[in-house]
């Protein structure tokens, strides 16, 4: 009987203590989530920066930027592969959205007016472009460096963010020519081609 008593007694005082604590009925409320800030930017044009090529001769480099256009050293496919329509901008991410592809997203960060992407390769903040009021400008650079040498050969030609200048392939750094005068091998050949390409805010 004591055993029966006792075990009555703890279920009351539990059941006290659970009627107690759900008497409230309020429930608390949640810190709101931060909206992620959200800006369309749509393609404006595009603006030639710099086209620069050299040819070599058994003089040295030539310069042949008047002579010959981009498409002579990137075909129209790669020369189009950097072109979106559409940059959605959040707080810390930008969106490339082409016309026919996937999206391309990546982390961004501003630092005043400069913008820089985080190339998730090789672990390096690098310049993307420019945030100017309602306009974001994004550089592109496309680049090709051909040293002959023979038997070695030693060449690069592709795209990335950013720009090319003079000192990239005329300096003292191996495998790199120091000028133009160097470039004897008709084969021979350094050409840069930067650009930018504007978006502007939808309102």
């Amino acid at each position: 009987m004591r055993i029966t008593t006792n075990i009555v007694l703890f279920l009351f005082s539990v059941t006290t203590f659970i009627y107690g604590c759900s008497k409230d009925n309020s429930t608390p409320e949640l810190p709101e989530k931060p909206k992620a800030l959200l800006d369309t930017y749509t393609y404006l044009r595009k603006e030639v920066i710099a086209f620069k090529a050299y040819k070599g001769s058994p003089k040295g480099g030539i310069d042949v930027s008047a002579q010959e256009k981009p498409e002579s050293f990137w075909n129209s496919t790669k020369l189009a592969d950097y072109f979106y329509d559409t940059l959605t901008v959040r707080k810390d991410s930008i969106f490339e959205r082409p016309f026919e592809y996937e999206i391309n997203n990546f982390r961004f960060e501003q630092r005043k007016d400069s913008i820089f992407r985080w190339n998730r390769y090789a672990d390096f903040w690098e310049f993307y472009g420019m945030k100017k009021q309602d306009t974001i400008e994004h550089y592109v650079c496309f680049y090709n460096f051909q040293r002959n040498s023979p038997p070695f050969f030693t060449g690069r030609n592709g795209h990335n963010s950013g720009e090319v200048t003079y000192s990239r392939y005329f300096n003292d750094s191996e495998p790199f020519f120091k000028g133009p005068e160097e470039m004897k091998n008709e084969h021979d050949e350094v050409a840069w081609y930067n650009i930018k390409y504007v978006f502007v805010k939808k309102k």
